[in-house]
Formats: C-alpha cells, structure tokens, sequence
C-alpha cells in the first residue's frame, strides 16, 4: 500500500457515511492559544446511556506535514497541504447525530472547525469512532483512518424506592441495584424485591442480577417501614348499665397503665346516652393498660358510680366487654409502604456475519475478487482496521490484499463481528525479457527471477515440450514467450516477441561443421550422497552460462550464473536442506547444455 501522509491530522473529525448527519446545529469553536501550524483535538465528554447528551468538540488542521513529521519521522516536513475533506464515519455510539461545521478544508485559509454530538445514547460501551480523511498534498489525494474515543457510561434507571445501575444492553445485562431508601442500622424496615428472571430476595442490599435472554424484564420493589409508636387516638364507650334516676349518667374515663398510673382522664359528659367518643392522643408501649368508666354525679350514696373496666394493650382489637360495659378502642401504628417498579431491558445479540466467495486457489495482482456477506443492509466493511468508503453493502469488490472482516449493526445498536479473512494477491513476475543470439533464447536477467520459479517456453502460443531452462534453442520461425510462474504464489508473467529463425545457425551454434555441443562434461561425487556434493564440470575452452537445480518434479529449486574457465572446475553443491530424492543438475549456455542427477539419501 503506498505510503499514507498526515496519518495524525486525520484525528479531527465526526461524521457518519457517506452523507451528511444533521441535528445538532449551532457548533461553537472553542481552543486554547495554539501555534498556527498545529494539530490539536478536544476531548469529547463521558456519556451515559439513557441520559441527555450534548458536547462541542473543537479542532486546528495544520497547514503542512511540519506538525505530523514531528511525531512521525517517516513523513517529510514542510509539504503544504492544499486541502482536507471529511470522508465516513463508523461507531458513533448508537442514539447519538452529529453536525459539522463544515467538511471541507482549505488550510491556507481555514483551520479551525468544531462538531456538536447531541442526542440520547442506547448502549454503554467504549466506543472507537473511525474516522476516514481525505487530505491533498502535491494535489495527489492520500486517504487514511484515526480512532477517536467516546465513553458512554452504564445507564442508571432511578425510582423512588431504587435505581439499577446498567440496565440495557445486548445479548445480556448484569445489573447492579441501589436501594433508594436504606435502613442506615435502624429496626423496623424491611425489603420485598423480584428482579423479574425467576429471582428474589428481602435483603436490603440485594446482589447483581444476570440477564441472558432477550426482552423486558420488570424488576419490583418493596419497602416496609414500621419505625413508628402505637397511638390510642378513640376510646368509644358502646354501652353501659349506669343510670340515674332521672337522668342519664355523667359519664368519665381513665386511662390507667400496667403499674395503675393514671395517664388519661376525661372531661364529663353529662346526662351521657352512649355511645360516646373520647379523642386522644396517647403513646402506647409494652404492657398491659385499662380503661375505667365512672358515673360522676357521686351517685344516691354520695359516691361516685363504677360503671365497668376493660383491659388492653397495644395490639388489641376489636370490642371490649365486661360486666356492666362494653367498649372500642382505635389505635394507630403509621406504617409507610415504598412500592416502586423499572424495567431491564436486553437486546437480541445478532448473529456474527459470515463471508462468502473466499477464493479457492491462488490470487494474483490484477484479479478481482468479490466477497459477500449474510446481512443485505446496516453492514461496514474493515481492511486492516480500516472502514471502507464503500463497504456499506452486502457485496465487495477486493483488489487489495489484507485483513477483512465486517461488522453488522443492528437497529436496536448491537453489533456482530465476522471472523478476520485474510486475502493476498501475489505480485506477477515482472521484468522478463529474453534475446536472441543465433537462434538462442536466453533470458535477459535470471537473477531476477523469483527464488521459486518454474520457466515454460511457448511457440504461437502452445507449449514446448521439454522447454522449460532459461534458455531455449530455437528451430523455427514464430512468435515465441516465456512464461516465469513463482511457484510460492502461483502467480505467473510472460514475455513475448516474433523471432526469425537463421539457418547459418543449426542447433545455435556457428555455421554447418561446427555443431559440436561445446558444453562441459559433468560428474558429481559422491553419489549418492548426504547431501553435500561436488559436481565436476570440465570445458575445453572457458565459457558463461546457469547452472540450475531441478526436484524430481521438474521444479526449478535454485539458478546461478557463472563463468568456468578453460579446464577442471569443482563446485561444493550443498542439497542436504533437502528432501530424500533424485536431482537434476543442469548446465545451459549458448555453446550447449548438458545435465547429471545426484541422489541424495535420508
């Protein structure tokens, strides 16, 4: 991939797709004192999800690669940046729009700009928004991608009686509860909770909850709270068998506790008819208290009349009867009740995407290979940590090599990640040229060949038997090429021109007479080996050519050029890297060509 200035401007921008997102109008710069030549980026604020969020983040482009050199050595400094454009954005954090001030920058003119986020987010998460910029140096384009994080805390659901922390999520939710209304150590509260998933408890600080299935879960909430006394607020007399003569009686009441102290008396009603009612107000505690009912004309005798007496206590009810009487009493116990309701809710978790139309054999430069995925929409596609501009569809044309995957949104904001595939073109042999020298083919550069290479000779497109040597003896006109695959990628390049056969030149050698094959005899010792051999090449006369090593399969193994001078030559041949088998060594050069095999052993 070619080299991507300004890897560190592109840190500045917010933007989603490949269209405008609008919504939160109104952005306002904001930035300390800078240098005019500088990069600099905001921070954007923590969120949380289910609240309110709203947030201007400002930014200064530079106006040269000076500023990105400064953190990058690999980028020369002093280029001048004719412009920067805003190009896509992924990962915002689902539930929140975006408006830009503007998206396209001309940074001898214009650095600054801002971007307003505003909305409510759905999910908590870190969020590594990526972002794809567009900048233009000696007006060639280079595109490349930054990450800008934004942090949207768990949500917190609050209600009188408790708030739950975490309450949304995908694929599952573990919640943690806060009780509104804490007891702080004091008797008389008590706790009912049901979390809404088979699960309940009455302690006051309750465990976190797990959630593994999808939906809407109602979590309840119950708070007892018995802290106050017991009040005696209503004695009512129902009946009694005091009279007076003419009259009715006057009627009094006394409250007396357990130990006969007096802690009520009544006014008197006179010429009472019952019933009669007697508010008041009185404290209740443990024991036993009774109620005494007097006539208080002091009767014929002199003396006050006792109508009657009954006991009680605290948690009496009910009517109260004894000989002579009959009464009812009101007491009061304030009880409060907190009942409070929310709701969990989770998100189906989609189904990791697939990818399809993985190729089956190898890949070469030039290819166009098309991948395609299970989702039809909400999709973006990844090379090398990348998003694509246009890998928003199910399908993807791929040119390039790399690490792909792609991840799908769905509406409610979860996402799914395909497994990574990687994808490599091989590069095509390049630089194959041959000549002709007296009906000799020979390639122009062997050296540059790839370390694996398998040769094929062709004549008016058909293959020739046998010619497979980077030089080939030619016998005919034609149109002749040479085909150089690399056999570690597959991939293949070819060479073609039209060739006039000389007949001054039989077998590539000079004129009829001399057609002896001027190639050197070969022998190799020993043989068979472990590996390591000396081959023997003796020449009458010193000559050029390639001395190449071939497998049993006829796979090119090795190739070097070299000179022999006039008489013996010894050569240490080391094979011992190599697989048990049968070898052949060849010799080509323009005078002729020969071979010997050498066996190595286990």
């Amino acid at each position: 991939m070619r080299k991507q200035y300004l890897m560190l401007i592109m840190g500045l921008f917010f933007l989603n797709g490949l269209y405008a997102q609008s919504g939160c109008p109104g952005c306002i710069i904001a930035l300390p004192d800078l240098p005019e030549d500088t990069i600099y980026l905001t921070a954007a604020p923590d969120g949380q999800a289910g609240q309110v969020y709203a947030a201007d983040v400002s930014f200064r482009m530079p106006k040269t690669t000076t500023p990105v050199a400064a953190t990058d050595p690999t980028i020369p400094p002093g280029l001048t940046i004719q412009q920067i454009s805003i190009s896509s954005l992924t990962n915002v954090p689902p539930g929140l729009s975006w408006e830009l001030s503007q998206s396209e920058f001309n940074p001898a003119e214009e650095t600054d700009g801002c971007v307003r986020f505003c909305g409510t987010p759905l999910l908590p998460g870190y969020y590594e928004v990526a972002v794809v910029v567009t900048a233009t140096v000696f007006f060639i384009p280079q595109t490349t991608s930054f990450t800008f994080p934004i942090h949207i805390l768990p949500a917190v659901s609050q209600t009188d009686g408790f708030s739950i922390i975490n309450s949304t999520a995908c694929g599952s939710v573990t919640a943690s509860f806060v009780n509104n209304i804490p007891s702080n150590g004091l008797p008389g509260f008590s706790y009912l909770w049901n979390f809404g998933n088979g699960n309940g408890t009455d302690e006051e600080d309750p465990d976190d909850q797990t959630y593994v299935e999808a939906g809407v879960y109602i979590v309840d909430y119950q708070a007892i709270i018995e802290t106050s006394d017991f009040f005696l607020t209503n004695v009512r007399i129902e009946s009694t068998t005091c009279t007076d003569l003419f009259s009715g009686p006057d009627l009094k009441v006394s409250i007396f506790d357990q130990d006969n102290n007096e802690l009520f008396l009544s006014s008197i009603v006179s010429n009472a008819v019952p019933p009669l009612d007697f508010n008041l107000n009185l404290t209740l505690g443990d024991g036993n208290y009774r109620i005494q009912l007097t006539d208080d004309d002091g009767g014929i005798d002199g003396a006050d009349d006792d109508c009657g007496s009954v006991n009680f206590n605290r948690f009496t009810t009910g009517v109260l009867n004894s000989s002579g009487m009959s009464a009812s009493i009101t007491i009061v116990h304030p009880i409060d009740t907190i009942r409070s309701s929310d709701t969990i809710t989770v998100f189906s978790q989609p189904f990791p995407p697939l990818i399809f139309g993985l190729p089956v054999g190898a890949l070469c430069e030039g290819d166009l290979l098309t991948l395609n995925t299970t989702y039809p929409d909400h999709i973006q596609w990844y090379r090398d940590s990348v998003p694509l501009l246009e890998g928003v569809s199910a399908q993807l044309p791929v040119e390039e090599s790399g690490d792909y995957w792609v991840t799908y949104t769905s509406p409610d904001g979860c996402q799914a990640h395909s497994d990574v595939v990687t994808i490599v073109f091989g590069e095509i042999p390049s630089g194959i040229a041959f000549t002709n020298e007296n009906n000799m083919l020979s390639l122009f550069d062997p050296g540059s060949l790839p370390q694996q290479a398998g040769i094929q000779w062709l004549l008016n497109g058909e293959p020739i038997a046998g010619a497979n040597g980077d030089m080939y003896c030619i016998g005919s006109t034609g149109n002749y090429t040479v085909e150089v695959t690399d056999l570690a990628t597959g991939c293949t390049g070819s060479f073609s021109q039209n060739i006039v056969y000389n007949p001054n030149f039989p077998n590539c050698v000079t004129p009829a007479g001399e057609l002896e094959n001027l190639a050197p005899d070969m022998r190799v010792a020993p043989n068979p080996s472990d590996g390591y051999f000396d081959l023997i090449l003796e020449v009458n006369t010193a000559m050029e050519g390639t001395l190449s090593v071939q497998d049993p399969l006829g796979r090119l193994l090795s190739r070097q050029w070299m000179r022999l001078p006039s008489g013996q030559n010894r050569v240490a041949m080391d094979l011992s890297h190599l697989p048990a088998g049968l070898y052949l060594l060849h010799w080509q050069s323009p005078l002729g060509q020969n071979s010997v095999k050498a066996l190595k052993l286990d």
